[in-house]
Protein backbone atom coordinates (compact mmCIF):
# COMPACT_ATOMS: atom_id res chain seq x y z
CA UNK A 1 0.00 0.00 0.00
CA UNK A 2 1.36 3.42 -0.93
CA UNK A 3 1.81 6.28 1.53
CA UNK A 4 1.83 10.01 0.73
CA UNK A 5 3.85 12.39 2.91
CA UNK A 6 4.50 16.14 3.01
CA UNK A 7 8.27 16.54 2.90
CA UNK A 8 8.88 20.21 2.20
CA UNK A 9 5.94 22.33 3.45
CA UNK A 10 4.70 25.35 1.45
CA UNK A 11 8.00 25.81 -0.37
CA UNK A 12 6.56 27.84 -3.26
CA UNK A 13 3.58 29.53 -4.87
CA UNK A 14 3.73 27.76 -8.23
CA UNK A 15 6.17 24.93 -7.61
CA UNK A 16 6.91 22.90 -10.74
CA UNK A 17 9.50 20.91 -12.68
CA UNK A 18 10.92 18.43 -10.13
CA UNK A 19 14.29 17.04 -11.23
CA UNK A 20 16.10 14.37 -9.20
CA UNK A 21 19.89 14.59 -8.92
CA UNK A 22 20.75 10.88 -8.66
CA UNK A 23 24.44 11.60 -7.99
CA UNK A 24 23.97 13.82 -4.94
CA UNK A 25 20.46 12.69 -3.91
CA UNK A 26 18.89 16.13 -4.21
CA UNK A 27 15.66 17.41 -5.69
CA UNK A 28 15.62 20.51 -7.88
CA UNK A 29 12.43 22.39 -8.70
CA UNK A 30 11.29 25.82 -9.88
CA UNK A 31 8.91 28.41 -8.44
CA UNK A 32 7.76 29.96 -11.71
CA UNK A 33 6.71 33.53 -10.91
CA UNK A 34 9.09 33.88 -7.97
CA UNK A 35 11.86 33.36 -10.58
CA UNK A 36 13.65 30.85 -8.40
CA UNK A 37 15.29 27.47 -8.78
CA UNK A 38 15.09 25.48 -5.56
CA UNK A 39 17.31 22.67 -4.32
CA UNK A 40 16.11 20.43 -1.52
CA UNK A 41 18.37 18.05 0.41
CA UNK A 42 16.17 15.25 1.81
CA UNK A 43 18.90 14.15 4.21
CA UNK A 44 19.00 17.53 5.97
CA UNK A 45 15.65 18.95 4.83
CA UNK A 46 17.57 22.03 3.76
CA UNK A 47 16.26 24.19 0.90
CA UNK A 48 18.46 26.59 -1.06
CA UNK A 49 17.39 28.84 -3.91
CA UNK A 50 18.94 30.52 -6.94
CA UNK A 51 17.43 33.66 -8.40
CA UNK A 52 16.91 33.94 -12.15
CA UNK A 53 16.25 37.64 -12.82
CA UNK A 54 14.10 39.33 -15.43
CA UNK A 55 11.67 36.55 -16.32
CA UNK A 56 9.50 33.78 -14.94
CA UNK A 57 11.24 30.40 -15.04
CA UNK A 58 9.48 27.42 -16.57
CA UNK A 59 11.97 24.63 -15.87
CA UNK A 60 15.58 23.81 -15.01
CA UNK A 61 17.73 20.71 -15.46
CA UNK A 62 21.22 19.69 -14.44
CA UNK A 63 24.05 19.53 -16.96
CA UNK A 64 26.97 17.10 -17.05
CA UNK A 65 29.18 19.94 -15.76
CA UNK A 66 27.09 20.46 -12.62
CA UNK A 67 25.47 23.63 -13.91
CA UNK A 68 21.74 24.28 -14.33
CA UNK A 69 20.24 24.84 -17.76
CA UNK A 70 16.94 26.70 -17.62
CA UNK A 71 14.15 28.04 -19.83
CA UNK A 72 12.87 31.41 -18.63
CA UNK A 73 10.85 34.06 -20.39
CA UNK A 74 11.86 33.72 -24.04
CA UNK A 75 15.34 32.33 -23.55
CA UNK A 76 17.49 29.38 -22.64
CA UNK A 77 20.26 30.10 -20.14
CA UNK A 78 22.75 28.38 -17.84
CA UNK A 79 23.45 29.30 -14.23
CA UNK A 80 26.43 28.14 -12.18
CA UNK A 81 25.15 27.19 -8.70
CA UNK A 82 28.49 28.09 -7.11
CA UNK A 83 29.23 31.48 -8.69
CA UNK A 84 25.59 32.41 -9.54
CA UNK A 85 26.87 33.58 -12.92
CA UNK A 86 24.37 33.30 -15.77
CA UNK A 87 25.28 32.51 -19.36
CA UNK A 88 22.72 33.40 -22.01
CA UNK A 89 22.36 30.56 -24.53
CA UNK A 90 19.71 31.61 -27.05
CA UNK A 91 16.56 33.72 -27.25
CA UNK A 92 13.73 32.11 -29.21
CA UNK A 93 10.65 34.35 -29.05
CA UNK A 94 11.31 37.88 -27.75
CA UNK A 95 10.85 39.38 -31.22
CA UNK A 96 8.24 37.04 -32.67
CA UNK A 97 6.06 36.38 -29.60
CA UNK A 98 7.01 38.88 -26.88
CA UNK A 99 3.88 38.06 -24.85
CA UNK A 100 4.82 34.36 -24.63
CA UNK A 101 6.84 32.63 -21.93
CA UNK A 102 8.50 29.27 -21.45
CA UNK A 103 6.60 26.73 -19.39
CA UNK A 104 7.60 23.11 -18.74
CA UNK A 105 10.83 21.52 -19.96
CA UNK A 106 12.91 18.37 -19.58
CA UNK A 107 15.87 16.52 -21.09
CA UNK A 108 15.55 13.48 -23.31
CA UNK A 109 17.71 10.37 -22.77
CA UNK A 110 20.24 11.63 -25.35
CA UNK A 111 20.98 14.83 -23.41
CA UNK A 112 18.89 17.35 -25.36
CA UNK A 113 16.70 19.90 -23.58
CA UNK A 114 13.07 20.22 -24.67
CA UNK A 115 10.87 23.08 -23.51
CA UNK A 116 7.60 24.59 -24.65
CA UNK A 117 6.09 28.05 -24.57
CA UNK A 118 2.63 29.39 -23.96
CA UNK A 119 0.76 32.64 -24.64
CA UNK A 120 -0.67 35.10 -22.09
CA UNK A 121 -1.92 33.52 -18.89
CA UNK A 122 -5.46 32.10 -19.26
CA UNK A 123 -6.93 34.60 -16.74
CA UNK A 124 -5.82 37.33 -19.16
CA UNK A 125 -7.11 35.49 -22.23
CA UNK A 126 -9.96 33.17 -21.21
CA UNK A 127 -9.21 29.66 -22.42
CA UNK A 128 -5.70 30.68 -23.46
CA UNK A 129 -4.35 31.27 -26.95
CA UNK A 130 -2.86 28.65 -29.25
CA UNK A 131 0.46 30.37 -29.84
CA UNK A 132 2.94 28.19 -27.97
CA UNK A 133 5.75 26.15 -29.54
CA UNK A 134 7.67 23.06 -28.49
CA UNK A 135 11.44 23.57 -28.88
CA UNK A 136 14.47 21.33 -28.62
CA UNK A 137 17.86 22.72 -27.61
CA UNK A 138 20.46 20.35 -29.02
CA UNK A 139 23.84 19.62 -27.50
CA UNK A 140 25.50 21.93 -30.07
CA UNK A 141 23.07 24.66 -28.90
CA UNK A 142 21.09 24.74 -32.13
CA UNK A 143 17.31 24.93 -31.70
CA UNK A 144 14.63 23.02 -33.59
CA UNK A 145 10.83 23.27 -33.39
CA UNK A 146 8.58 20.23 -33.14
CA UNK A 147 5.02 21.43 -32.54
CA UNK A 148 3.16 24.72 -32.67
CA UNK A 149 -0.27 26.18 -31.95
CA UNK A 150 0.03 24.89 -28.39
CA UNK A 151 -2.10 26.55 -25.70
CA UNK A 152 -0.06 25.54 -22.64
CA UNK A 153 3.00 23.37 -23.32
CA UNK A 154 3.50 21.01 -20.42
CA UNK A 155 4.70 17.58 -19.27
CA UNK A 156 7.26 15.60 -21.30
CA UNK A 157 8.35 11.95 -21.28
CA UNK A 158 10.23 9.52 -23.51
CA UNK A 159 9.98 5.80 -24.18
CA UNK A 160 12.25 3.82 -26.50
CA UNK A 161 10.77 5.08 -29.77
CA UNK A 162 8.06 7.46 -28.58
CA UNK A 163 7.90 10.90 -27.04
CA UNK A 164 4.93 12.32 -25.14
CA UNK A 165 3.94 15.90 -24.34
CA UNK A 166 0.92 17.60 -22.82
CA UNK A 167 -1.13 20.56 -23.99
CA UNK A 168 -2.94 21.34 -20.75
CA UNK A 169 -5.92 23.35 -21.93
CA UNK A 170 -6.61 20.96 -24.79
CA UNK A 171 -6.65 18.26 -22.07
CA UNK A 172 -4.63 16.00 -24.32
CA UNK A 173 -1.44 13.97 -24.07
CA UNK A 174 0.17 13.72 -27.49
CA UNK A 175 2.60 11.12 -28.78
CA UNK A 176 5.30 11.38 -31.44
CA UNK A 177 7.41 8.78 -33.13
CA UNK A 178 10.87 9.70 -31.83
CA UNK A 179 14.40 9.04 -33.08
CA UNK A 180 16.84 9.03 -30.16
CA UNK A 181 19.90 9.49 -32.36
CA UNK A 182 18.73 12.69 -34.07
CA UNK A 183 15.87 13.95 -31.90
CA UNK A 184 13.63 13.92 -34.96
CA UNK A 185 9.88 13.63 -34.28
CA UNK A 186 7.04 12.62 -36.59
CA UNK A 187 3.48 11.29 -36.65
CA UNK A 188 2.02 13.48 -33.91
CA UNK A 189 -1.17 11.93 -32.58
CA UNK A 190 -3.46 11.93 -29.54
CA UNK A 191 -2.36 9.27 -27.06
CA UNK A 192 -4.76 10.11 -24.20
CA UNK A 193 -7.77 12.42 -23.92
CA UNK A 194 -8.09 13.45 -20.27
CA UNK A 195 -11.21 15.64 -20.63
CA UNK A 196 -13.30 13.26 -18.51
CA UNK A 197 -11.05 13.92 -15.49
CA UNK A 198 -11.42 16.91 -13.14
CA UNK A 199 -8.73 19.56 -13.58
CA UNK A 200 -6.22 19.69 -16.42
CA UNK A 201 -3.10 17.60 -17.08
CA UNK A 202 0.09 19.38 -16.02
CA UNK A 203 3.53 17.78 -15.57
CA UNK A 204 4.34 14.09 -15.90
CA UNK A 205 7.01 11.41 -15.73
CA UNK A 206 7.45 7.84 -16.95
CA UNK A 207 8.25 4.66 -15.03
CA UNK A 208 10.48 1.69 -15.81
CA UNK A 209 7.50 -0.18 -17.26
CA UNK A 210 6.80 2.59 -19.78
CA UNK A 211 3.68 3.86 -18.01
CA UNK A 212 3.22 7.64 -17.56
CA UNK A 213 2.24 9.41 -14.34
CA UNK A 214 0.32 12.64 -14.92
CA UNK A 215 -0.29 15.40 -12.36
CA UNK A 216 -3.68 17.15 -12.56
CA UNK A 217 -3.86 20.85 -11.74
CA UNK A 218 -7.19 21.45 -9.96
CA UNK A 219 -7.74 17.70 -10.10
CA UNK A 220 -6.40 16.67 -6.65
CA UNK A 221 -4.52 13.69 -8.10
CA UNK A 222 -1.83 11.96 -10.13
CA UNK A 223 -3.02 9.34 -12.61
CA UNK A 224 -0.99 6.46 -14.03
CA UNK A 225 -1.79 5.68 -17.68
CA UNK A 226 -0.72 3.18 -20.29
CA UNK A 227 0.24 5.61 -23.09
CA UNK A 228 0.04 2.91 -25.77
CA UNK A 229 -3.55 1.92 -25.08
CA UNK A 230 -4.72 5.13 -23.38
CA UNK A 231 -5.93 3.08 -20.41
CA UNK A 232 -6.12 4.57 -16.93
CA UNK A 233 -4.36 2.19 -14.54
CA UNK A 234 -4.51 3.82 -11.11
CA UNK A 235 -4.57 7.16 -9.31
CA UNK A 236 -3.13 8.82 -6.22
CA UNK A 237 -5.37 11.28 -4.38
CA UNK A 238 -3.85 14.37 -2.72
CA UNK A 239 -5.09 16.65 0.06
CA UNK A 240 -4.44 19.65 -2.21
CA UNK A 241 -6.12 20.48 -5.49
CA UNK A 242 -3.25 21.90 -7.54
CA UNK A 243 -0.85 19.03 -8.19
CA UNK A 244 1.64 20.30 -10.75
CA UNK A 245 4.24 17.67 -11.64
CA UNK A 246 6.17 14.59 -10.54
CA UNK A 247 9.44 12.72 -10.98
CA UNK A 248 11.13 9.59 -9.65
CA UNK A 249 13.87 9.75 -7.07
CA UNK A 250 15.50 8.16 -4.07
CA UNK A 251 18.49 5.78 -4.09
CA UNK A 252 16.42 3.07 -5.82
CA UNK A 253 14.26 5.41 -7.95
CA UNK A 254 11.16 4.02 -6.23
CA UNK A 255 9.94 7.25 -4.60
CA UNK A 256 7.60 9.51 -6.54
CA UNK A 257 8.21 13.21 -5.80
CA UNK A 258 5.32 15.56 -6.51
CA UNK A 259 5.15 19.35 -6.61
CA UNK A 260 2.02 21.36 -5.84
CA UNK A 261 0.85 24.98 -6.02
CA UNK A 262 -0.80 27.61 -3.82
CA UNK A 263 -1.20 30.27 -6.47
CA UNK A 264 -4.75 31.45 -7.14
CA UNK A 265 -6.34 29.71 -4.16
CA UNK A 266 -8.76 31.74 -2.08
CA UNK A 267 -8.25 32.42 1.62
CA UNK A 268 -10.82 29.74 2.43
CA UNK A 269 -9.18 27.22 0.11
CA UNK A 270 -5.76 27.88 1.64
CA UNK A 271 -7.18 27.37 5.13
CA UNK A 272 -8.59 24.03 3.98
CA UNK A 273 -5.36 23.10 2.15
CA UNK A 274 -2.51 24.35 4.39
CA UNK A 275 0.03 22.12 2.63
CA UNK A 276 -0.66 23.52 -0.85
CA UNK A 277 2.64 24.55 -2.44
CA UNK A 278 4.51 21.72 -0.71
CA UNK A 279 6.61 18.89 -2.08
CA UNK A 280 5.19 15.43 -1.42
CA UNK A 281 6.65 11.93 -1.58
CA UNK A 282 4.72 8.80 -2.44
CA UNK A 283 6.28 5.50 -1.35
CA UNK A 284 5.25 1.88 -1.72
CA UNK A 285 3.93 2.15 -5.26
CA UNK A 286 5.38 -1.20 -6.27
CA UNK A 287 7.10 0.19 -9.34
CA UNK A 288 10.39 1.92 -10.08
CA UNK A 289 10.97 4.95 -12.21
CA UNK A 290 13.69 6.21 -14.50
CA UNK A 291 16.24 8.85 -13.59
CA UNK A 292 15.93 12.51 -14.55
CA UNK A 293 17.98 13.05 -17.70
CA UNK A 294 20.68 15.73 -17.77
CA UNK A 295 21.86 18.04 -20.55
CA UNK A 296 25.18 17.13 -22.15
CA UNK A 297 27.18 20.33 -22.64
Amino acid sequence: MSTITVECPAVGELTEGPHWDDVNNRLYFVDIFARRIGRWEPSSNNVETLEVPDASIGSAVLTDKGRLLFAAGHRFGIIDPKTKEIEEVVDVESETRPENRFNDGKCDPSGRYWAGTMGPEPPVVPGGTAQGTLYCLHRNRSVTTHADKIIIANGLAWAQSAMYYIDSLREVIYAFDYEALTGRTSNQRVAIDTSSEPGVPDGMCIDAEGMIWVAFFDGWKIIRYNPTTGTKISEIEFPVQRVTSCCWGGPDLDILYATTARIGLTKEELEAQPTAGSIYTIRGLGVKGVKSNIFIE
